[in-house]
This record gives C-alpha cells, structure tokens and sequence, in this order.
C-alpha cells in the first residue's frame, strides 16, 4: 500500500464527517517489545534470544488466543512447540507478559485535546494474558476512551472485515463516520475493505499531525 497516497485520500471531505475515532493500543498508544519477553526466556532457557525472536510467528493458535477460542495454558503449550522450548507455564507467563510497555510519549496530550471533540474508543488485538497488564499498567491513558474493543472478548480480530463492522455497530455509526488510526498495514487495510478511514500511524506525529490539521473542522 502507498502510505502516502493513502494519506492524501484520507484528506478529502471524508474527514468533514468523522464523528468517532478509535485507535489501536500497541504501537499507537503503548510500546510493545517482543525482544523484552525473548530474553527473558533465553535467560532461563539457554536460547538465544535472536534464535527464539526469529521462530516466532503468528500462527492460527495464536489468532485463537488473541480471539478468546485458547486458554493461556493451550497456548503456551503451542508456543513451546514452535519455539523450542522447554519451560513451565509460569515461566512463559513471565516473558509473555514484558512485552508489554510504557505509554508513548505524546500520546496523552493529544488524546485529551481529540477528546475534546470526538468521543474516543480503542480496538485492539491481544489476549487475557496481556490484558490483564496493560488494563492496569494504563488504567489511567485507558480511562480517556469511551469504550475497549478487546479482540479476546469480541470473538474476532483485525484485520478481518467483520471485526470493524462490529465496533461501527456497538459505536452507533457508519463505518464511513468512523477514524482508525493503527500502525500495521494490514488492519489499515481491513478497516479501508470495510468502508472505514484509515491512518498508518509511523509514531505520535502521525496523529498530532492530523490534530493539527482538521483541529478547525471538529464536530460541536
């Protein structure tokens, strides 16, 4: 996808519309970092760290766990087996659990002034193991939204249509009426197939950016 051409398509009168705006959380608004959980595990157990980070993919038990259809212990179960591990649960709980990050610098300050004018959601793809630490390391980021669109509990994931299609339905909007901001291609992708505006975000500029420039033509 052309980013670029992406962006100018989205600095139309579509804008003029938008009367929600929902963001992913890792990347977007939290760091993530999958190196933090690989050397945990090469720490406990003789792998290398690059050698673990380079077997990791994101494979169907893994879109099972992010939808809520694997329990964790499921998971790590298949999580060894991919990676060559031997490790308890506990242990791959504890690695599991570090990829989770600080807020992004920035990011706050630009959510209050969006709220302002746009009630606020955030649609994410993760699992309970995850959520159970960003829920409470980021209550207080988290508590701007209006609402959390948790893949694990929503039974279905980005980038498929059907996923966005259903946070348009539970916000109350079409998706046309609706702003997605996310770093990965492929759900920017997903929410554009489902009639959704959407934004690569490269980092907060992304979003101060977009603040910036149609901070004039916010609703009410």
């Amino acid at each position: 996808m052309n980013t670029d051409r992406h962006r100018k398509r989205n600095d139309s009168s579509e804008m003029d519309g938008i009367r929600a705006i929902v963001f992913d959380l890792g990347n977007v608004l939290i760091d993530i970092d999958f190196y933090r959980c690989a050397r945990l595990w090469a720490d406990r157990s003789g792998v290398p760290a690059e050698t673990l980070a380079s077997r990791f993919r994101i494979d169907d038990a893994y879109r099972a766990f992010e939808c809520g259809r694997m329990p964790p212990s499921a998971y790590y179960d298949s999580l060894r087996r991919q990676l060559g591990l031997d490790l308890t649960d506990d242990d791959m709980r504890a690695g599991w659990q570090t990829i989770i990050r600080d807020e992004k610098p920035g990011i706050r300050d630009c959510l209050n002034k969006l709220a302002c004018h746009y009630p606020l959601y955030v649609l994410t793809n993760t699992n309970a193991e995850h959520e159970s630490v960003w829920e409470e390391t980021h209550q207080t980021l988290l508590s701007i939204f209006q609402e959390l669109f948790v893949s694990s509990r929503m039974g279905c994931r980005k980038p498929d249509v059907a996923t966005y299609q259903k946070v348009a339905r539970s916000i109350g909007l079409p998706c046309s009426r609706i702003l997605f901001f996310d770093d990965a291609e492929e759900n920017v992708r997903g929410a554009v197939k489902a009639g959704m505006p959407a934004i690569q975000v490269q980092n907060v500029d992304t979003i101060a950016e977009w603040l910036h420039r149609y901070a004039g033509k916010c609703p009410g």
